[in-house]
Parts: structure tokens; sequence; C-alpha cells
């Protein structure tokens, strides 16, 4: 398949050359040879007009689609309605805006097509903070905090440490494949500065709470902290836990949440399923077949 993507926008244009260009770089895998021109040419078994508004009409042999987005005013209805006519088939950014326009001009010969997201964004992590040295009797049960990390994947966390005693385990961590910033001495500028750069704070002790909990709160910086003390007494969101199963309960949600959030990134910038979506409807619509592409799975 032999296809003419046409920019009506020049290059380096606003946001439909952008759009075009993604879209022909993405298709490249998926057919014999794809084009992004500035006219209609012969030759091409599909050409694809980005947008709808600077088509006047087919003027190339081949199948005509266009992409159909802000149908705001009658003028710019009755245009696509012409296309229609002729042949075109409108490619619509939204469902709605496809039932609309197959129902309103009665001509079925639009498809719905919502586009990925034009950026892709880094992978979602959460940074977890402790603050508070170790002790040799283990009131800090910081065997219980290791537990927590673990239970995390390490390209989703940034485990964060001030205090004394911890060197060994988080260099384990950090064998592990964790990152990990671990800060010895305390050093209250460093202090609210690494809290205020955190997600969580997370604290396993039970002696009674923890200051740096409050400061979090503080801070907007949600404390993981043991049931007990004035952690009870506090006002703002707060994970409260009694139990080691407890709290890995809420590791375990936070790393599902993780997940959900990248997976939902990778769906929205998937501009390869969005591009064999193009090809799969060209391909149903020369074959004859009418109906709607295959949705992205």
């Amino acid at each position: 398949m032999r296809v003419n993507i046409l920019s009506y926008e020049p290059t380096g244009g606003w946001i439909l050359y952008d759009y075009a260009e993604k879209l022909v770089t993405h298709l490249r895998p998926h057919v014999d040879e794809v084009d992004l021109t500035s006219r209609q040419a012969d030759g091409y078994d599909v050409t694809f007009h980005i947008n709808y508004y600077g088509l006047d009409k087919p003027r190339a042999a081949g199948l005509h689609c266009t992409m159909v987005t802000h149908i705001d005013t009658p003028e710019k209805f009755e245009l696509v309605k012409v296309h229609a006519k002729r042949g075109v088939w409108g490619f619509c950014m939204s469902e709605e805006t496809r039932r609309r326009l197959n129902t309103l001009t009665g001509i079925p010969r639009f498809l719905g097509f919502a586009p990925p997201a034009m950026r892709a964004a880094a992978k979602k992590t959460i940074s977890v903070m402790m603050a508070g040295r170790l002790y040799e009797d283990g009131r800090k049960n910081e065997q219980w905090a290791l537990d927590f990390f673990r239970r995390l994947h390490p390209e989703s966390l940034t485990i964060r440490v001030m205090g004394a005693g911890w060197g060994e385990q988080l260099a384990r961590l950090g064998q592990e494949g964790y990152t990990v910033d671990y800060h010895e001495s305390f050093d209250r500028d460093s202090y609210a500065n690494m809290l205020r750069a955190s997600d969580y704070l997370l604290v396993t002790g039970n002696d009674e709470g923890a200051l740096s909990a409050l400061d979090a709160i503080v801070y907007g910086v949600v404390p993981i902290v043991t049931a007990q003390g004035y952690h009870l007494e506090q006002p703002g969101e707060m994970r409260l836990f009694s139990t080691h199963e407890q709290l890995l309960a809420i590791a375990d949600e936070l790393q599902a949440g993780i997940d959900r959030t990248n997976c939902l990134r990778r769906e929205m910038t998937d501009w390869d399923s969005f591009a064999r979506r193009h090809v799969d409807a060209w391909q149903q619509i020369i074959a004859g077949r009418l109906g709607e592409p295959k949705r992205r799975q």
C-alpha cells in the first residue's frame, strides 16, 4: 500500500503538521511507502488529508480520507457532507463526532479515531523518605522498612533516607537496582528539601510518633506511619498500619497504582497501534467492507 499524507500546514507548522509527521513515522513499518507532501498526486492507494478543511475536492486517483475535527459551524458541516457525497471518508477525532456526522449527513462514511497524546510522558515513579537514625534495640523496625521497599519494583522507586546507621542496608538495596539518596548526618535544610521532593514519608518505629510525620503533612507529603501515638491525632491524609502485612499491603497498592498509570500512559501514546488502525481501515474500505476498523486492544 502506498500512502500520501497530505498536510495543509507548512513544514514546522503548528499541531496539524506535527500530527501528520508523527503519523507518517509510525505508518512506515506497516505500508509499502508513505510520503508527507503538500499536494495531491497520482500513484498512491490512499491520500489522507490533514485535515478536511484544506480539501477542495479529490483530484488524484485512489481512496481519499480526511482527518475531521472541530465541526463547529454550518459551513464546516456542509463541507464534510460534500466530501462524504464525493466518496471521501472522514476519520473523526471522537466517537461522538463519528456518530453525529453519520446520522446528520445520512452518509455512513465517518469513522472514530481518537488520537494518542502527542508527547510521551516519563514512566511514573514514587519517592519515599525515611528520617531518623537506627538504634541497636531495633526500635525503628528497620526490617519492615526494607521489606516495604523491596515490595516495590526498583524502577518504580526512589529511596531517600537521612539518619545514621542505614549505610549497609541501603548499599544492598542499591546493588539490587534501587535508586538511593542517603545522608547519614542530619542537616536541616537538606532534610526539608528531601522531604519536599518526596511523595511519601515512611515511619516504621513504635516509639510514640515521629515529628517528621507532622512536617510531611505540612509539606503535602503523605505519611505512611504506624498507628500509634500522636500519629492518630493528626489531620490530613495519612496511611496507617499496625502489622507487617498491612504495611506490605500499602506497598502493593502503591505499586498497582504506578502500574495502572504507566499502562494508561503507554496506551495514550501508542502511535504504532494508532497507525495500524489506519491501515486496517484503509484496507477494509478498499476491499469494499463497510464499517469501523478494529478497536485498539
